[in-house]
């Protein structure tokens, strides 16, 4: 299954990172508040497209921001090695069957949610991210 998503590039983000690097604990927990609102914006669009029968799907859609790690931990541990500092924010659901109503099978067609979502609230969440990423850099005086 082909992996879809928004990829967000800062212009001058090795500048940014530097700054950053001052302030390491703050500006991580900065940076994630600063995702989650507008990820939070494409999960509540999604949740609105999900198809409902009992409503199990469209109330397990959620969003996280959280570091990259790398790594494949033991059968039911869950640590594993951080790897420089990515952050990735996430929308979607652990529902086993999430992924058969977004895609499809071969003997039923997708019922797509996610993907429109991302589609109609990409700018909305760009400038919403935009936004939280300038009030981090004030907070730290950058």
């Amino acid at each position: 299954m082909v992996e879809e998503g928004m990829v967000l590039e800062i212009e001058g983000l090795e500048e940014l990172l530097k700054a950053l690097a001052k302030y390491p604990k703050q500006s991580d927990k900065m940076l994630k508040e600063a995702l989650v609102p507008g990820l939070a914006m494409i999960a509540s669009d999604a949740k609105k497209r999900a198809p409902v029968d009992t409503g199990r799907l469209m109330s397990s859609i959620g969003a996280k921001a959280d570091h990259v790690y790398r790594g494949k931990p033991a059968p039911g541990i869950l640590e594993t090695k951080k790897v420089g500092s990515e952050i990735v924010g996430r929308v979607g659901s652990a529902v086993v069957y999430a992924a058969y109503q977004e895609y499809g099978t071969r003997y039923q067609p997708g019922k797509p949610y996610l993907r429109p979502a991302l589609k109609a609230t990409k700018d909305k969440v760009v400038k919403e991210i935009e936004k939280r990423i300038a009030k981090v850099l004030k907070k730290l005086g950058l």
